[in-house]
């Protein structure tokens, strides 16, 4: 029995070792996992300008803190022409063992002194720590043609197909500004009440802003952080929709419905009656 007993264990482990020795004998890596961290079931999608890449998370702490913020609308930074970074609201608790100096083209990963997730379009040297958030699965040549800002997401098997895209245009004094709404609950519940005629304020030195009749519902929708001009936000608190012509920081209760896919430079110049209707992309 012993002896039985000793020729099947030796056979599991000669299985195991065949197992992971490519072709020509060499080590392999288990197929989930990568850089010696293992790989999770988390995905996420980042678009930006029509260009979306998806990445594969690893099973890391700072990785599911960073996929628990999600959805988030942020913009994007270039870094040495080698990388978008865009800034997560909450900071990411890293260990040593994500921690890497020599970044690979497609990799997405964390940079703790600033608190910045990066994607990389080229390879990366850094003297200082970067930390692993995940790995490329699809689009890692789109990463470079990226600009602005950018629909970070969840990226769930078996969820349904992208939904139509959703656009508003804004007409004043004979100028008209076209809006590309992401598809968060508040920007659904927005164009659920077009068309609309309503009176545009002005407030502050860099937007504008309108009062729909209905408060809309900010369940799963980004909130907003410093954007650029043209972005179309809702302030919870007042129950306005905002109209940015000029860059803005974040605020509690702000959230991001959109932005300007044409006609930004006329929304400084909005005043009185305003006609906000449906519209398709320009």
């Amino acid at each position: 029995m012993k002896q039985l007993l000793s020729v099947t264990m030796a056979g599991l482990m000669l299985f195991t070792l065949v197992a992971f020795l490519d072709k020509e004998g060499k080590a392999t890596t288990p197929a989930d996992e990568v850089h010696g961290l293992p790989l999770s079931e988390m995905q996420v999608k980042i678009a930006s300008r029509g260009h979306t890449a998806t990445f594969r998370l690893y099973d890391t702490a700072a990785a599911k803190e960073f996929y628990d913020q999600l959805p988030l609308e942020l913009d994007l930074t270039n870094f040495r022409d080698a990388q978008w970074m865009f800034y997560p609201p909450e900071k990411l608790n890293v260990t040593a063992r994500e921690a890497y100096h020599d970044g690979k083209k497609g990799e997405l990963s964390y940079y703790e002194p600033w608190g910045d997730v990066f994607m990389l379009y080229k390879d990366f040297y850094a003297g200082d720590e970067m930390h692993r958030l995940g790995i490329n699965v699809t689009g890692i040549e789109e990463i470079a043609k990226m600009s602005g800002s950018a629909r970070i997401e969840k990226d769930e098997p078996n969820m349904p197909e992208t939904e139509a895209v959703m656009n508003l245009s804004v007409t004043a004094n004979g100028n008209t500004t076209v809006f590309e709404l992401n598809n968060s609950a508040a920007a659904k519940s927005l164009y659920a009440q077009l068309p609309l005629r309503i009176e545009v304020e002005n407030y502050g030195s860099n937007e504008k802003i309108f009062y729909p009749p209905k408060k809309l519902d900010t369940a799963d929708t980004p909130q907003a952080a410093a954007h650029e001009t043209g972005t179309l936000a809702y302030y919870a608190p007042w129950g306005d929709v905002v109209m940015f012509y000029g860059r803005f920081g974040g605020a509690a209760g702000l959230y991001t419905l959109g932005h300007a896919v044409s006609g930004s430079e006329y929304i400084r110049g909005m005043s009185g009656t305003i006609r906000v209707v449906k519209t398709s992309a320009p």
